[in-house]
């Protein structure tokens, strides 16, 4: 018997300016797509041949898919049997690190991908009023003071993955943050309410805004589990990562956030399709203060070029080849795979550097 896979998916046709939901089939052995409107019940797409660059994995409830120059997003299964043979090996779970814990992030998120669970959301919180200091002490076990005193951030990270709640449970559990503060769910109920409140709930973000730079980690680096990895390397660097969060850029927002590149890069459209394939994680980098040169009050234009140049420098070359060639020790270079999947975006011009972070923390947050 054939393995079909049927999704509702959602694209935004901006002529209109109107969301269209079609029925998305795939043909699993094939490798093809078809979709019907839903609206007007009509053919949209005969069985078609899916490019070679993705996989069956990257359909799932939650994940952008880009098809033939349209930005689908897949919002719920269509049918009994599709969510039979994914729900449970696409189960949600969420994991959140008290500040106490926020220099072990990266080997949080790198114990949970090597056990093959993919990064769905990561964020850093401030929480709010004392109620929500409360609330969040009270679901973590934790002493409220030990999240209001620390300068450092409470982080809320979700994974996705068969059987993720026992399995990353059982995984945190027998591993060397046990008992020192990590959270996560060990049933369906308490994963509802973890993600209801940590990963759904809206709060103040983290971001400075000051003497930062802006990092992008980019989809296929997400879906090959390298967010810890990477995450790890910028803090051997001597930088330090004050804001987090995972968005996921329509098409306008990706061409706007690239904008500068348009007509200099001649595969300025292609970064553009890779830049909204998927989610992405947006870090506000900032040097160590030991590490800063100018040791002046307030923020400077050198401090402002300091990091955003030497951060550039630590990235590397945009072509992964001469990366490894030429600059084998940079992050491209170690974790990218070509010019278009090269690991990670960050800012090129000293004065875009907060200007970036803002379209992120700011903009894109507001819009979600």
């Amino acid at each position: 018997i054939e393995r079909v896979l049927s999704f509702v998916a959602e694209w935004y046709d901006p002529h209109p300016q109107i969301t269209k939901r079609y029925v998305m089939k795939l043909h699993c052995s094939k490798h093809e797509v078809e979709m019907r409107d839903i609206a007007t019940k009509r053919i949209f797409l005969k069985k078609t041949k899916v490019g070679a660059t993705l996989k069956e994995t990257d359909f799932f409830v939650g994940a952008n898919i880009l098809l033939l120059s349209r930005d689908l997003k897949l919002i719920e299964y269509a049918d009994s049997i599709t969510r039979e043979l994914l729900e449970s090996v696409d189960e949600r779970t969420v994991c959140v690190l008290p500040p106490t814990l926020y220099d072990s992030l990266g080997d949080v998120i790198i114990l949970i991908e090597t056990a093959g669970f993919t990064l769905v959301d990561l964020k850093s919180k401030c929480c709010g009023d004392i109620k929500d200091v409360e609330a969040a002490a009270d679901l973590l076990h934790a002493d409220p003071n030990e999240l209001i005193r620390r300068p450092e951030p409470l982080v809320a990270m979700s994974f996705r993955g068969a059987n993720s709640i026992v399995a990353v449970n059982k995984l945190i559990s027998s591993s060397s943050f046990a008992g020192v503060g990590l959270s996560c769910p060990s049933n369906a109920d308490e994963a509802s309410v973890f993600q209801n409140f940590f990963m759904e709930q809206q709060s103040r973000t983290t971001a400075t805004f000051e003497e930062c730079t802006c990092c992008v980690i980019k989809p296929h680096a997400i879906k090959e589990r390298l967010v810890g990895a990477i995450y790890n390397d910028i803090l051997s660097r001597g930088f330090v990562v004050s804001a987090i969060g995972t968005f996921s850029p329509e098409r306008a927002a990706a061409a706007e956030f690239l904008e500068v590149y348009d007509g200099v890069v001649p595969e300025y459209s292609e970064m553009v399709d890779e830049l909204c394939s998927g989610s992405v994680v947006a870090l506000e980098v900032r040097m160590k203060p030991q590490v800063m040169g100018s040791v002046d009050e307030g923020v400077t234009t050198d401090q402002q070029h300091e990091v955003v140049e030497k951060f550039r420098a630590h990235a590397g070359p945009w072509d992964v080849n001469m990366a490894k060639e030429l600059y084998s020790e940079t992050i491209r270079a170690r974790f990218g795979r070509n010019r278009l999947q090269n690991a990670i975006h960050c800012t090129d011009l000293p004065k875009d550097g907060v200007i970036e972070v803002e379209f992120f923390f700011t903009i894109l947050a507001s819009a979600t």
